[in-house]
Formats: structure tokens, C-alpha cells, sequence
């Protein structure tokens, strides 16, 4: 399955997504996380996207980019946390 035919981004990204996730898509806006292989080094990174529709097409509002697997774990790690504190 070619992941990049469903989700909007860039061409550069759109043949190299290795798997995603979508976290909402209400209201014109729609978050995602993709695993993308980088087409310069080949070695795969996390991003997290949010897009919104304008004009009957995508645009990237934001996206973020996770290549270190430490720095995965630590964002993990401090989103359980405040999940807790949440309640």
C-alpha cells in the first residue's frame, strides 16, 4: 500500500511513508503520525502532522520531526506523565 497517496504531504515524503496513523480528522483538521524513511540517509524518522482543509485541499499547519529514538522515548515518557495529571 502506498501511505503517501493518503496523506497529504510533500512530494519529497509521499513514495518514502513506511506506515501512519491517523489521531483525528473532525472539523477541517485532521493529525496524523508517519513513519518515513528519509530519502537522504534511508533511515526512518517520526512526524507529526496537522493539516487543515482550505480551499478544498490539505495544507500543513504544522508537523514535527522525531529522528532520535532517545528523544521518542522521552516524549513518551513526559506525555504518560501528564496524562496522569490530567485525571
Amino acid at each position: 500500500m502506498l501511505f503517501g497517496q493518503n496523506f497529504p504531504v510533500s512530494e519529497y515524503y509521499r513514495d518514502r511513508i513506511i506506515d501512519a496513523q491517523t489521531i483525528s480528522r473532525v472539523g477541517g483538521w485532521w493529525t496524523a503520525v508517519l513513519l518515513i524513511s528519509d530519502p537522504s540517509t534511508q533511515k526512518p524518522f517520526l512526524a507529526l502532522y496537522r493539516w487543515q482543509l482550505s480551499e478544498h485541499t490539505w495544507k500543513t499547519r504544522k508537523s514535527i520531526s522525531f529522528k532520535n529514538k532517545k528523544h521518542i522515548e522521552d516524549i513518551i515518557e513526559i506525555l504518560s506523565k501528564f496524562k496522569e495529571q490530567m485525571g
